[in-house]
């Protein structure tokens, strides 16, 4: 039984979202730690949060621009950074986790947000 529990996490721990890159929020590091598939929450994109609490959702519109929304830490509600310069490509394939990489470049009248990120198994 205690193989099977180690077998199990060592599973499960190989499936975790995965984020790597440079992105900014006002100037300051934004080091995402996880991502979650957006379809989770409702919307076609992907969340990517960091270990401060701090949430920012990424998504295209439907005319292929590229839209962030910033949650600072413990609010539910997020700020739109409106329409952004830059590029977001996801894939996913049938049940496979979301994966793929943004190029960000937004600014709102309260925040800016700049740099790149690559998110994979985002569930």
């Amino acid at each position: 039984m205690t193989k099977f529990l180690m077998f199990i996490s060592v599973v499960f721990a190989s499936c975790a979202g995965r984020v790597t890159g440079n992105l900014r929020i006002d100037g300051e590091p934004f080091a995402a730690s996880t991502c979650r598939d957006g379809l989770s929450s409702g919307f076609p994109g992907v969340e990517l949060a960091d270990d401060r609490g701090r949430r920012l959702r990424l998504a295209q519109n439907l005319e292929g621009t590229l839209a962030s929304v910033y949650f600072p830490p413990g609010s539910g509600l997020g700020e739109n950074l409106g329409a952004c310069g830059g590029t977001l490509e996801m894939h996913r394939g049938g049940r496979l986790p979301l994966y793929g990489n943004a190029r960000l470049a937004c600014r709102s009248e309260r925040h800016q947000l700049s740099g790149w990120a690559s998110f994979e198994n985002c569930n």
